[in-house]
């Protein structure tokens, strides 16, 4: 890099999957209908179990009969109406657009290709089957130890290791996952549970309900860094 030569901050988009591009959870929905889903969830809903804990269970009772029926599941997940139009919005501004979800590849990717959108950059977990055994085994790239959000994989480390201190961090979900990254980023969409853990905390956000609510308010409202948000990345760059 030439002396003098300025790096020009991006705008990073960091989207959850489950309950956000699609309507309903299609992680819930995955291990409902390929697993013993309501015994394992319940134990996971009372802190009985961590959520890589959760996962490392209910991953061995996945009965998957044929790529046919994967398919036929990934397909009839319902997604937001308006994420394709998002996805034009955002091309046209130029700015950058990553999944970040704590659900796995062996649905998300599927799930996106029925709308053309297998190109997006995705992080997420990873399921992979074992011949030998005949079980299926989760990965977690993107653990953090460190991390004690509700998660398996930690999606700041995710957002910090993909961006640079002064880009600026739009970030988009629903639930407690997501309860993390919010406090790095300079703007906010939340729903659900996670609007309700940005109320008590004092986050910024804006609601919404459909990618119909945050094209209208990107386009009335130009997002800007927040500089108690960069503040909190610069912390964390330097602490690693």
């Amino acid at each position: 890099m030439m002396k003098n030569e300025v790096i020009q901050p991006v705008t990073r988009i960091y989207c959850d999957f489950d309950g956000t591009i699609t309507r309903k959870d299609s992680g819930d929905e995955f291990f409902r209908r390929f697993g013993q889903f309501a015994d394992i969830h319940d134990a996971l809903m009372n802190g009985e179990y961590s959520v890589t804990e959760y996962y490392t269970r209910i991953c061995t009772t996945l009965k998957i009969q044929s790529e046919e029926a994967l398919q036929a599941f990934c397909s009839s997940c319902e997604i937001d109406a308006y994420f394709p139009q998002f996805l034009d919005f955002i091309k046209s501004n130029h700015w950058e657009c990553r999944i970040v979800s704590d659900g796995f590849d062996q649905y998300i990717l599927p799930i996106l290709r029925t709308i053309d959108a297998g190109n997006l950059l995705v992080s997420c977990n990873v399921l992979m089957h074992d011949d030998d055994s005949g079980t299926w085994i989760p990965s977690f790239p993107n653990a953090d130890e460190r991390c004690k959000c509700f998660c398996a994989s930690c999606k700041t480390k995710t957002v910090l290791g993909t961006s640079h201190p002064d880009d600026l961090i739009i970030y988009i979900g629903d639930g407690l996952s997501d309860t993390c990254p919010v406090h790095i980023a300079d703007m906010v969409f939340a729903k659900g549970t996670l609007a309700s853990y940005c109320n008590q905390h004092g986050i910024i956000h804006h609601n919404w309900n459909s990618f119909f609510d945050i094209i209208s308010v990107l386009k009335k409202r130009k997002p800007v860094l927040r500089d108690i948000a960069r503040k909190e990345r610069r912390k964390v760059f330097i602490a690693e």
